[in-house]
């Protein structure tokens, strides 16, 4: 006896026009906040490395006079920071408070200039260089 199989009709249910739409903006929105977060996250990671990069920058001009017994200069412009041989471009978010030039004489110690500042978004960044020796410490500061 061949059994009958019922089959029962499902009723597929979609989703309105309005409903669609209302997820719609609400996934926009949730990917409008993520991003905003992510470039300021990015904006901090590229500031620290800028500064990072400046640092080393400073030390292998410094290094570069000594071995090669001649005066360097490490000039600071509004957009790059260079000494001859490497160039460090300034980011957008970051602003060098005055053009500089640091001159190293003969023995890598800084005999120019005492102090280098940047503005960033959040915070003013002094290095304070040491006439004579050449060492460089990093000062973070309010922004006013």
């Amino acid at each position: 006896m061949p059994s009958k199989i019922r089959v029962s009709q499902l009723q597929i249910r979609a989703f309105t026009m309005l409903e669609s739409l209302l997820v719609l903006g609400i996934v926009s929105l949730l990917a409008l906040g993520l991003s905003s977060s992510v470039q300021s996250t990015f904006a901090a990671v590229e500031e620290q490395i800028f500064f990072m990069e400046f640092e080393e920058l400073y030390r292998e001009t410094q290094k570069r006079s000594l071995a090669s017994q001649q005066k360097m200069n490490l000039i600071l412009e509004e957009t790059s920071i260079g000494n001859g041989y490497q160039k460090l471009a300034i980011p957008k978010g970051i602003q060098l408070q005055s053009n500089q030039s640091i001159t190293f004489d003969k023995a890598g110690g800084n005999s120019s200039l005492a102090s280098v500042r940047f503005q960033t978004r959040k915070e003013v960044v002094r290095y304070q260089l040491y006439l004579g020796n050449g060492k460089i410490k990093r000062i973070q500061e309010a922004k006013n």
